[in-house]
């Protein structure tokens, strides 16, 4: 027979209908442990959330029948145990079996209640504790939740839903909201919407640009379809179009291609190449890699290097991929290439699948077909990556620049952005 008491979870729309429940089921043998707010996707398509309060109880199972069942129980093992032996030596009396047996089962009763007793005040204090603890960080948090959810958070939580953001980033910029304003404060749609935007703002990392010590190597890798190769030509040619402006010395180029899946990816890199005044060099192996950097590096600025495209689920090819571009003292800088419209769970799955190459940052590309991107921020976030360049078209030199917080900020939809605002708070100085 289980002694200790039982944990458990009911929901409902409040805690008083909780408790009402609780006291229908089980009188007074009960007690609340901990308490937390949910919210769940609910109505068509699950475009709206619905709120629900979570409460972890405990039952006290110690009733009176489990103490008639026990003493029995008892009973049972001290009369047991309590039996004379047969013995031709000496015989015991009915009476002097009757008091040892009481003696034994007092003793029983007795140890039982302490034990009982000590394990109660044990539970009693640590859940004292935990509560304590808890209601310091629900306190502000209840005053919101025992009420309907405010105008503005449903509508600051329908903006972040059009804007294909995650639901975990939705729940914890409401999370934030609730922490951060008052009852009164949240009348205030505009004072609420400017302050998410900055926490948008917040959880964006821009890659800073470093200074490399020549050869600079240049890789780029990713998923089939992403643009790798075009955003190869758009690197090379706008390191030359850089040099010019500053008025330096034309850097030397040399581009290498390691495709040899994709039909014509070598021919479309080649034309890349000609506008550029340079052949495009293929690898097959991490060998020819290595003999073409050991060739080159001495005369040039920069290598390309641009890869094949697999799906993120082919470990077996991006293995081997990797594996080619190991090559001693080669020391790269890596970009991961996005796409902008990609759903959420398939960025998770690229950016897990693609750690081996250990890369720098990413670059998001086709920017230009799709006017979400919350998916990218969402993601981006939680697995603590930063970009460094976003492209929103094909036109090479064109559709290529470093990444910024303001220029992902604007791209938002439905939110009245404060460009003033956004600039002086996340300025060029600030990335």
């Amino acid at each position: 027979m289980a002694y200790e008491d039982e944990e458990l979870t009911m929901e409902g729309r409040s805690l008083k209908e909780i408790r009402e429940n609780l006291y229908k089921k089980y009188g007074q043998n009960f007690q609340i442990k901990d308490r937390r707010t949910e919210f769940r996707p609910c109505g068509l398509f699950h475009l709206s959330t619905k709120e629900v309060q979570v409460v972890k109880y405990v039952v006290n199972h110690l009733d009176m029948y489990d103490r008639d069942s026990s003493y029995s129980e008892n009973r049972e093992r001290v009369e047991s145990y309590s039996r004379p032996a047969a013995s031709p030596y000496r015989k015991l009396s009915e009476e002097s079996v009757a008091d040892e047996l009481k003696k034994n089962r007092d003793a029983i009763l007795r140890n039982q209640n302490n034990i009982l007793v000590n394990s109660q005040l044990q539970k009693m204090n640590s859940t004292i504790e935990e509560l304590n603890k808890t209601m310091q960080t629900m306190k502000k948090g209840m005053e919101i939740a025992a009420s309907e959810k405010p105008e503005s958070i449903k509508k600051i939580e329908e903006i972040l839903q059009q804007n294909e953001f995650t639901f975990s980033y939705i729940q914890m910029i409401e999370d934030k909201i609730r922490a951060e304003f008052s009852l009164e404060q949240l009348e205030d749609f505009k004072l609420v919407e400017r302050q998410v935007v900055d926490w948008i703002g917040e959880t964006i990392l821009i890659e800073p640009q470093k200074v490399h010590r020549p050869p600079q190597v240049i890789i780029i890798v990713g998923p089939t379809g992403v643009g790798k190769t075009t955003t190869i030509a758009k690197l090379a040619s706008n390191k030359i179009i850089d040099a010019k402006n500053k008025q330096m010395p034309r850097p030397e180029l040399c581009i290498l291609t390691i495709d040899t899946m994709r039909v014509g990816a070598l021919e479309q890199l080649s034309k890349f190449g000609e506008i550029l005044g340079k052949e495009v060099k293929k690898a097959e192996t991490s060998q020819d890699v290595l003999d073409i950097y050991e060739e080159y590096k001495d005369h040039v600025d920069y290598f390309f290097i641009d890869t094949s495209g697999y799906s993120p689920n082919d470990s077996t090819h991006i293995g081997e991929m990797k594996n080619i571009l190991n090559v001693e003292n080669l020391n790269p800088q890596v970009f991961l290439s996005l796409c902008a419209s990609t759903k959420s769970s398939d960025l998770v799955n690229i950016i897990r699948n693609y750690e081996p190459f250990g890369y720098d940052s990413v670059i998001i590309t086709k920017c230009d077909e799709t006017k979400q991107i919350g998916n990218i921020i969402s993601v981006l976030y939680d697995k603590h990556k930063a970009i460094s360049y976003i492209t929103d078209g094909q036109r090479v030199p064109r559709n290529i620049k470093r990444a910024d917080k303001i220029d992902m900020l604007i791209r938002l939809t439905g939110f009245e952005i404060d460009r003033e605002h956004i600039e002086e708070k996340f300025g060029e100085q600030k990335q």
